[in-house]
């Protein structure tokens, strides 16, 4: 079998790098790297290098044939190579599917720390849909049954990912057709995780008006996990969301104050002689 080439990647570079691990950005279901500008802009700024990851399918002529043939364990091992490929156990930050993504990919892998935004708890956590979800699935039922890559209706998007206007009123730009079988996870979250004691710290971010996530769901996740809950403003697509600002000022904060002093770079000698 041909060797899988490498995830396309957005890269982030700051002026002056301040920390030794990257942050490492995944989005979720029907969506791009496009989607982290914002805060790949505000971490860059703050001394970051941030790799924004694309999932295979999103961009080129062969997107649509690469998204039917795309399966939710291809994706983990994409993504447990660029955490591999990273120079230091970095901080990965996921949204929605990609916190499901994350996490199997992090099964037996380094990092510094973990944030989960809006993350889709696995079914044994969550057996039982959000309606406004089931209502989703069924009115998108003949496309997955096909079998075929599609996209969320703009209407679709702004009455259930949105807690809050979208920033600039960019609600649907990086929105694109997924893979039919990432869709489907979507809906069943059959994944299976290897509980135990987690080796880095999580923070799992619980939007307040989230119409996808429960939160008690959440809760039951954090508890699994062994991770800190924290409530922030906005629905599902809080990266997105006016006022979202605020959130990722909190989540830089949790970020340093749990492994600020470990990732530190040192600084240069002209500037310790200062």
């Amino acid at each position: 079998m041909d060797k899988r080439a490498p995830l396309p990647i957005d890269l982030y570079s700051p002026e002056r790098q301040k920390y030794k691990a990257p942050l490492i950005l995944l989005h979720g279901l029907w969506s791009s790297s496009l989607c982290w500008m914002p805060w790949a802009t505000h971490f860059a700024n703050l001394g970051w290098e941030c790799r924004a990851v694309n999932l295979p399918g999103r961009f080129g002529a062969d997107a649509a044939a690469e998204l039917k043939r795309l399966r939710f364990e291809e994706c983990v091992s994409d993504v447990r190579e660029v955490l591999r490929a990273a120079p230091f156990p970095p901080v990965v930050v996921a949204h929605d599917l990609g916190a499901l993504i994350a996490l199997k990919a992090l099964e037996g892998e380094k990092a510094s720390a973990v944030v989960l935004l809006a993350p889709l708890p696995p079914a044994e956590l969550l057996p039982e849909l959000p309606r406004a979800l089931k209502l989703l699935r069924l009115k998108y039922s003949a496309l997955m049954l096909l079998r075929r890559p599609f996209r969320i209706e703009a209407g679709d998007f702004h009455k259930l990912w949105l807690g809050a206007p979208a920033r600039d009123g960019a609600d649907t730009e990086c929105l694109v057709a997924d893979a039919p079988a990432l869709i489907q996870t979507f809906f069943a979250r059959r994944v299976h995780f290897a509980w135990g004691k987690s080796r880095f710290p999580i923070l799992i971010a619980a939007a307040r008006d989230d119409c996808v996530v429960p939160q008690d769901a959440l809760g039951a996740l954090a508890a699994r996990l062994g991770a800190e809950l924290r409530e922030v403003p906005g629905g599902h697509w809080l990266i997105g969301e006016q006022g979202g600002a605020e959130t990722v000022r909190e989540v830089h904060r949790w970020i340093v104050q749990k492994i600020g002093g470990e990732i530190l770079l040192e600084p240069p000698p002209h500037a310790a002689a200062e």
